[in-house]
């Protein structure tokens, strides 16, 4: 074979794999359905604007809403993720009743609050719609809540639940189940 036939066939097979790759399974984490077996069913959603330009779930700005589903993770058992596989956390500094954010300034530029804008809701699997609510920020934003706890990501995040995450961060954030309470690795 000539060299010409080599690259040729090698551009081939380098178009053929990038074609495969957009058509394989998605690297979204699988979700969690309830122990009821009812599925949890809300409109389809993408991404709430958040600080820095990072969005809250999947999809675009103009979307739904933010995602927030319930997923198995290895080392923390069932967690709360968006879209995107990126955990969802809580912090000891805030309150959940009532809720309120304490996470402003710097704080919110490391834990990007999980926003919402008017009239978006959230896309909701193996979530309970009763315990997904919003609070005002100080800046005027509105932020998602779980059972009373503003939820928040690490902007480190980069998804996929391979580790805990940034859950026991500072003593006071930590990686949250689809019912608002702390995950804990098993």
């Amino acid at each position: 074979m000539s060299r010409s036939s080599i690259s040729l066939a090698c551009s081939v097979l380098a178009a053929g794999m990038v074609a495969l790759t957009g058509c394989a399974a998605s690297n979204s984490p699988a979700p969690v359905v309830r122990s009821d077996s009812t599925p949890t069913t809300a409109p389809a959603g993408g991404a709430a604007e958040q600080p820095g330009g990072h969005h809250g779930g999947h999809g675009s700005p103009g979307d739904a809403g933010p995602s927030l589903y319930a997923v198995q993770s290895g080392p923390l058992g069932v967690v709360a993720t968006d879209g995107a596989g990126h955990l969802m956390y809580r912090s000891d500094a805030d309150t959940a009743a009532p809720s309120t954010s304490n996470c402003t300034g710097p704080c919110a530029q490391t834990w990007l609050p999980v926003l919402v804008a008017a009239g978006q809701e959230p896309e909701l699997l193996g979530v309970d719609p009763a315990v997904v609510g919003r609070l005002s920020r100080p800046e005027g934003t509105t932020q998602l809540t779980l059972a009373g706890w503003p939820l928040y990501r690490h902007r480190d995040d980069q998804g996929g639940l391979q580790s805990a995450g940034q859950s026991g961060a500072d003593g006071i954030w930590f990686a949250v189940t689809p019912t608002g309470d702390k995950a804990t690795a098993g």
